[in-house]
């Protein structure tokens, strides 16, 4: 009963807009109070909240926060975009797999799809609309390209699901190199059937030469090594997940400043901003942890799990309920809140049905995802509709048939965990 009235709480304090590390926190403490009195409240609130902000792992993030921030504001991704432009534009659809490859690009150099959003928003949407991609199709493409920055290592919702669950974060970034790059693929068959089914929807645009398309490829050298640098540390065991994020800042921050992409002001903004995301990431993190000791108190984590596990259910259609809770979930609550609200109970469930820690790491990944660009609370959403000052609804509107192709990769992570799981398995720790 006093678990329900917990819940209930928690979800009354998110209706009404409470943000969600406070709302979390503070229904934790009372179902604390409820459950043990005033003791258990001082015992945890005493030290617990220091501990779990003061874990080591959690530097990464605040790495591949700064890392996303100055990539941004250096625009390093541009010649990505003009890249893939040069070399697909004259194809039907070209210049929206030019920003879907951009993005890839984008997310392979940052990690934070708000960032990658913000960034290919600003590039890919003028130059659509000047080919003559209509408001909703164009920035549609752009919101949902973004979330490729999710799955693409670095990505920091997988630092969040290795800390949660004490998960080998170097092979939860590695595993979401393949399905990073299905995804991307998926996407690029969604445009073509789309161009098929409605004929002209993305016009061609101008052709270019071999010489031209060729001296495209050489500015992207700053993109090689920042894209590279992270995952062949990671993958050669030479640094570890912190280590690698901090090389990648400091690499985003050397290459900005001495190609002069980047000013004074433009890193006090990158700091500022890190520190505003870090921030309200910690207060998330620690108002799970007040909510996971409740529930470990009152061991409700645990009796679901015995009831789940003493039934005649089978795994994958326990399976099929967690993933449809993490597409509801997608709709109405932040990704980051998603994770640690939900990982304490389905985590242990899904390892002990004998599903793969790595490749769970992905599905949820994958959804969360999913979640990004999803009515009404799809953040890419948003950040294309601000960007580039267009109506929200067209921005989702626009969403739709990439949703599909999403559904798509979905099903052949469900279905060949291979996938996620191949690359890690070579990975010496």
């Amino acid at each position: 009963m006093i678990v329900a009235s917990v819940l209930i709480l928690l979800l009354l304090f998110l209706f009404v807009g409470m943000p969600v590390g406070f709302a979390m926190g503070v229904a934790g403490i009372i179902g604390l109070f409820l459950e043990g009195g005033p003791d258990a409240v001082l015992s945890i609130m005493s030290n617990a909240p220091f501990r779990t902000a003061a874990n080591f792992s959690l530097t990464t993030v605040p790495m591949f926060i700064l890392m996303a921030e100055i990539v941004s504001r250096a625009n390093i991704v541009r010649e990505v975009f003009i890249a893939a432009e040069k070399w697909l534009g004259r194809v039907s659809g070209g210049l929206a797999m030019a920003t879907i490859f951009a993005s890839a690009g984008m997310g392979a150099m940052s990690g934070s799809s708000t960032a990658s959003a913000a960034c290919m928003s600003a590039i890919a949407v003028p130059e659509m609309r000047k080919a003559g991609y209509s408001l909703t199709v164009s920035t549609g493409i752009v919101a949902v390209a973004g979330t490729l920055a999710v799955m693409i290592p670095p990505s920091i919702p997988m630092v969040i699901y290795g800390i949660a669950t004490e998960t080998s974060i170097g092979k939860l970034l590695i595993a979401g190199i393949l399905p990073g790059l299905l995804t991307a693929l998926v996407y690029c068959l969604g445009i073509i059937l789309w161009n098929k089914v409605s004929p002209g929807v993305m016009p061609r645009g101008q052709a270019y030469s071999w010489p031209e398309k060729f001296a495209s490829l050489r500015p992207l050298w700053a993109f090689v090594i920042l894209g590279s640098v992270v995952i062949v540390v990671l993958y050669a065991g030479v640094a570890t997940p912190t280590e690698a994020a901090a090389i990648g800042a400091f690499g985003a921050l050397v290459i900005s400043a001495a190609t002069r992409r980047i000013n004074l002001k433009g890193l006090y903004e990158a700091a500022l901003q890190t520190a505003k995301i870090t921030t309200m990431i910690f207060t998330i993190i620690i108002g799970a942890m007040v909510c996971g000791y409740f529930f470990t108190l009152t061991q409700a984590t645990q009796k679901v799990i015995n009831y789940i596990g003493q039934s005649q259910i089978p795994a994958w259609a326990i399976m099929g309920c967690i993933v449809v809770l993490y597409l509801i979930l997608g709709c109405i609550m932040d990704q980051i809140a998603i994770l640690l609200l939900t990982l304490p109970l389905t985590f242990p469930l899904v390892t002990g049905l004998g599903f793969d820690p790595i490749w769970f790491g992905v599905i949820v990944t994958k959804l969360n995802e999913i979640g990004l660009v999803t009515p009404p609370v799809g953040l890419n959403a948003y950040v294309v509709s601000a960007t580039v000052k267009a109506p929200l609804d067209q921005v989702f509107r626009g969403t739709g048939v990439m949703l599909a192709m999403e559904v798509v990769t979905l099903g052949l992570l469900l279905s060949f965990p291979i996938i996620a799981t191949w690359l890690p398995s070579f990975m010496k720790y």
